[in-house]
């Protein structure tokens, strides 16, 4: 088959020694302490430490657990009792986070926060408002014993999307059997992860060149994106979820804690972790790799059009004010509208392109 390449100079990255733009280098934690503020969110549930399934559900919600996770994405574990308050406010606060969103074509973001509860079982009403540390700073995207950047909060939302694996689709569950007239999206798994991430570059394409008058953006423009909605740290995240969901007993009811499953993955030099890209290309459908190319490509590339089109419908509406006169654009591109702005198969094809990298590095570094 034809060689797969992109069109311009961008690139999607997956290992990355340096934080994401905006994140300050001196609040990057390690892993290791990272993962003893984990602990301290495991141990607060007295008897469920061992729950596997459960915890992970609990520690996601920690970082995701607004509209749409819940009544999309993971409703399964919607009812999940966490430890602190969420909310989402207009205005930034010290300790926020920006959660995209759309006011006509403009974006106004909001910002969600963390804070303790006035019955926080070891702090009481004393912590009331006050941000728990794990949660300041992005103390989620930390450095990895290698040296590498990575977002473990992607990877316990990979981990609990693949416990609890739906369709997803705006159809209620019983003629999901007209899923196929309708934007849908195999994977739950995949949209929390990897195909998420560059729905969300191809969304903010669209939205960055109908701001701007419609005109085409640049690849320093595109590339920006890129960096900004799927950064190295996001997209090893991603990786890693996949891996070590299908590696670990991740949905027991009485297993190992999730801190002991991230220390054996990450601290244990004959882990899994070694062949992370050929295991996640496995499982992301990439067969029979040979050296420089996968047998099935150009399948993995029509499938994968289809899937990525839907989901960036899906993104594109989460980001406007949810009412009929918001279906119009995702419809649009449903319809394959702005297909030279989407840049659908170009961006899977990058993602190739580096993958195909990463594997011959991995191939090299395992020999």
């Amino acid at each position: 088959m034809k060689k797969l390449k992109s069109t311009n100079e961008t690139k999607i990255n997956i290992f990355v020694s340096s934080p994401m733009d905006g994140q300050n280098p001196s609040t990057v934690l390690s892993l290791k302490e990272f993962l003893e503020l984990l602990k301290e969110e495991e141990d607060y549930w007295e008897g469920e430490q061992n729950n596997t399934q459960l915890m992970i559900s609990k520690l996601r919600k920690i970082f995701y657990d607004q509209w749409g996770w819940n009544s999309e994405l993971i409703p399964a574990v919607t009812k999940v009792k966490t430890r602190y308050v969420t909310a989402v406010v207009d205005n930034k606060t010290e300790n926020s986070k920006k959660c995209k969103s759309l006011s006509g074509k403009d974006f106004a973001p909001k910002h969600r926060t963390i804070t303790y509860s006035a019955d926080d079982r070891i702090y009481g009403d004393t912590r009331v408002g006050i941000t728990p540390e794990i949660y300041k700073n992005d103390h989620e995207e930390v450095k990895l014993p290698d040296g590498f950047s990575c977002d473990i909060a992607h990877v316990l939302a990979g981990m609990d999307a693949h416990n609890h694996p739906i369709n997803v689709s705006p159809l209620p569950k019983y003629i999901s059997f007209l899923d196929n007239l309708f934007p849908h999206v195999n994977s739950s798994l995949a949209i929390v992860t990897w195909l998420g991430d560059i729905a969300s570059i191809s969304g903010d394409y669209v939205l960055r060149y109908r701001k701007n008058g419609k005109k085409v953006l640049t690849s320093s423009e595109e590339q920006k994106i890129i960096d900004a909605d799927a950064p190295g740290s996001d997209m090893l995240g991603n990786i890693d979820a996949y891996v070590i969901s299908n590696n670990y007993e991740i949905n027991k009811t009485n297993g190992l804690r999730v801190t002991e499953i991230f220390e054996d993955y990450y601290f244990n030099d004959s882990s899994v972790r070694k062949n992370r890209i050929s295991i996640f290309c496995r499982l992301i459908g990439l067969k029979e790799w040979n050296g420089s190319s996968f047998s099935n490509e150009k399948d993995w590339m029509k499938y994968n059009h289809k899937q990525l089109r839907d989901n960036i419908t899906f993104q594109i509406f989460s980001l406007s004010d949810k009412k009929l006169k918001s279906l119009w654009l995702p419809f649009y591109i449903w319809l394959s509208g702005y297909r030279e702005v989407v840049k659908i198969d170009e961006l899977l094809a990058i993602l190739l392109i580096e993958l195909k990298k990463e594997l011959k590095n991995e191939g090299q570094l395992n020999s």
